[in-house]
């Protein structure tokens, strides 16, 4: 109709008479059934978890023994054990524990249990591959500073025994092919535990992983905390990528971040979470090698966020950096998605979790976005690199391709999207309308008891303004106006409802000749070609400063649109 202009418009208006001259009189009403489907719109899902409490002396008295007075003595002194969450300090409790440390001995260094489980589990086993006999709290406490010192002034304060072969001792940690003989024959005991460590590993990884020179300057310039891992550590996480999940040595080098992960926590991952939507976890692994870096717990928790919100575990597949987030941040973005309009409507999108994994990337693009009176910011241009964003801007089109429309309807209205995409290219300025008003504008026609495949069959007039659709119905409710329309109806009631939103889309686009500008309204008509002067300055060099966009000032604002 819109394409064509005036003659197929007659006779789409003549075809609505005899329709209506045919049926018999009534009055559409949407069923319960319609309601129900707008209250489960973004809604959020089950019940969501209870922020733990912090840390207090009580507590802390309660749950690990001691007194009130220690442990209110010792958070005064280490205010920041209060930023610690209860689970992670119970994590790090068990872990001394397990390691037959006391709550007595804890309360003597209580700083130490700020460090993760999974540190103090390590630096524990570094200590015993060293060759100390027993490793007391204040010994554990102070890693970093015995790690630094000499084996021979170590043996001098009897951490070692003086007859024990350091570096024979770490040599033999490893499962060697040919064993480094030059670089034990070469090393005394002047050197530091932290040196001869880190020359074994060059050994070992030259050997293993076939590294060179540049490979292992890299690794210790970007990943210097590989070197405090214990060396069964790195020697078990090398022979499970390598023999479980096929992790060619090519591949192992240049994700040499992996020499840092957990091999027990790994073989969790494995075990524990199978499949995430029927494809295999080892798959998933090697192809977001970073996903492995992630505790299994947090993992399995993050998932259980996502399927509290009603997302699918397809669209984690869609976006698989989500699972390197901790699942706090996940929750908390989660929750922020309902909080923000145009975050909100996206939320039935297969890949809104992009929005989960940008989202203080989207957040600024928004504003920004905004700001300049854009409406069209699609979940792709919200998520993007820093130059298609760039590009966007300085383009000045204030249009998408209508991906996020299609998907938002065909989810809504429970149909196929290239149905959808069909019907709605056929009005030409479909793209030009922001998916939120979209969305707004089916709530108000469900609100005013429309039925879903009323809309449907008359799916254009979701892209136009609420107001003129309201100042259309009000009309249709005139006897004036029906009589105008030289319609064989007395009143609205004897119309249908598909054909009381024919109607009102004819009726709006007969005052703009059927070109389908009906969908401007006043202060976006002009809005397109106003663009180019609003946008301010982009940095030519896109650094990392500005990946996000600069967001204009306000005087800058105010200047340009007292100008226009």
């Amino acid at each position: 109709m819109l394409r064509n202009g005036r003659n197929q418009a007659k006779v789409v208006y003549e075809t609505l008479i005899k329709q209506i001259t045919r049926q018999q009189p009534r009055h559409g009403m949407a069923t319960a059934n319609t309601k129900k489907k707008l209250e489960k719109i973004n809604k959020s899902g089950s019940e969501l978890p209870v922020p733990d409490e912090t840390l207090n002396a009580n507590y802390l008295a309660r749950t690990l023994g001691s007194n009130y007075r220690i442990w209110s003595a010792a958070l005064e002194k280490h205010p920041e054990l209060k930023t610690l969450k209860r689970k992670d300090f119970m994590n790090s409790y068990e872990t001394l524990k397990s390691l037959a440390y006391s709550v007595d001995d804890i309360v003597t260094r209580p700083m130490i249990i700020y460090y993760g489980a999974s540190t103090l589990s390590n630096r524990h086993s570094v200590l015993l591959e060293c060759g100390f006999q027993q490793v007391t709290i204040q010994t554990l406490a102070k890693y970093v500073t015995v790690i630094n010192k000499p084996i021979n002034m170590l043996k001098s304060h009897r951490f070692i025994p003086y007859d024990i072969n350091v570096v024979k001792r770490l040599s033999d940690c490893f499962i060697w092919d040919d064993q480094p003989e030059q670089e034990l024959a070469s090393t005394d005991e002047s050197i530091t535990l932290k040196a001869l460590r880190q020359n074994l590993l060059n050994a070992y990884l030259r050997q293993r992983l076939q590294m060179d020179e540049a490979d292992l300057q890299k690794l210790w310039r970007v990943y210097s905390r590989v070197r405090h891992r214990s060396f069964y550590s790195v020697q078990a996480i090398i022979e499970l990528l390598t023999n479980e999940l096929n992790f060619p040595i090519e591949r192992l080098r240049k994700n040499s971040f992996l020499l840092h992960a957990d091999a027990d926590n790994v073989k969790r991952i494995l075990k524990e979470i199978p499949f995430i939507e029927k494809q295999d976890i080892r798959d998933i692994g090697y192809k977001r090698p970073k996903i492995l870096m992630s505790n299994c717990d947090s993992l399995k928790q993050t998932l259980q966020h996502v399927r509290s919100f009603g997302i699918s575990e397809d669209s984690v597949l869609r976006c698989l950096e989500v699972l390197t987030l901790g699942p706090d941040t996940v929750l908390e973005r989660l929750k922020d998605l309902n909080e923000i309009d145009e975050f909100q409507v996206l939320g039935t999108n297969p890949r809104v979790l992009r929005l989960v994994h940008y989202q203080n990337k989207a957040r600024l693009r928004l504003d920004y976005l905004n700001q300049l009176k854009v409406r069209c910011a699609s979940l792709h241009i919200l998520s993007c690199g820093s130059e298609a964003f760039a590009k966007f801007a300085r383009d000045g089109s204030d249009r998408t391709k209508g991906r996020d429309i299609v998907v938002y309807l065909g989810n809504i209205l429970k149909k196929d999207e290239q149905l959808l995409r069909n019907l709605l290219s056929r009005h030409p300025n479909w793209c030009h309308i922001p998916v939120l008003h979209v969305k707004q504008c089916l709530e108000f026609l469900l609100s005013k008891k429309f039925e879903i495949e009323d809309i449907f069959r008359n799916i254009h007039l979701l892209l136009y303004p609420i107001k003129r659709i309201e100042e259309k119905l009000v009309l249709l409710h005139s006897a004036e106006a029906l009589e105008e329309l030289q319609l064989p109806a007395s009143n609205v009631h004897v119309l249908s409802n598909t054909e009381i939103l024919t109607l009102i889309l004819y009726l709006i686009e007969s005052e703009f000749h059927f070109t389908g500008d009906g969908i401007w309204t006043e202060q976006h008509t002009h809005h397109v070609e106003n663009f180019n002067n609003l946008l301010p300055d982009f940095p030519e060099s896109l650094n990392k400063v500005y990946k996000y966009g600069v967001k204009p000032s306000t005087e800058k604002l105010s200047m340009q649109e007292h100008l226009l």
